[in-house]
């Protein structure tokens, strides 16, 4: 019988557990407030309708960042934890990370040069200001982007 009412005490215990905010949440946020600000500062709906599509594609490459970065932490407690891990797995989880990482960057430079031909020079520095708070505000909730 204490067996079984140290577990219901567990189980509320669990069950009453806050989870700590994901940190894309700071991400999430300054996204919709640069759609908001796109929305706000793009003149004509067709080249609006394009930014907000590459503000889109931020969003998707910063979630896949974010799930990426979780799981390579993840295999790394692992190989960590592994005594037998030889340098050659470390090498290869790390070289893979880092491909993965690099192709992203290249994929976030894409997007910047489609949007700079999207928009003009005054919106381009009226949308970098409020780019520039949101990471701000961002790093200031710590985001790890």
């Amino acid at each position: 019988m204490r067996v079984l009412a140290l577990a219901f005490v567990l189980v509320l215990a669990a069950c009453s557990h806050k989870p700590k905010p994901s940190s894309l949440v700071p991400a999430e946020g300054a996204l919709n407030d640069l759609r908001a600000a796109v929305a706000r500062e793009i003149k004509g709906p067709e080249r609006e309708k394009q930014v907000a599509a590459l503000v889109d594609e931020l969003e998707q490459l910063t979630i896949a960042a974010h799930a990426d970065f979780k799981a390579h932490a993840a295999a790394l407690r692992t190989l960590n934890a592994n005594y037998d891990a030889t340098q050659a797995e470390f090498s290869k989880l790390f070289g893979d990370f880092n491909a993965r990482r690099a192709a992203r960057q290249a994929r976030s430079i894409d997007i910047n040069q489609r949007a700079k031909a999207l928009v003009s020079v005054e919106e381009w520095r009226t949308l970098s200001r409020l780019r520039e708070k949101a990471v701000r505000d961002a790093d200031a909730a710590g985001s790890e982007f």
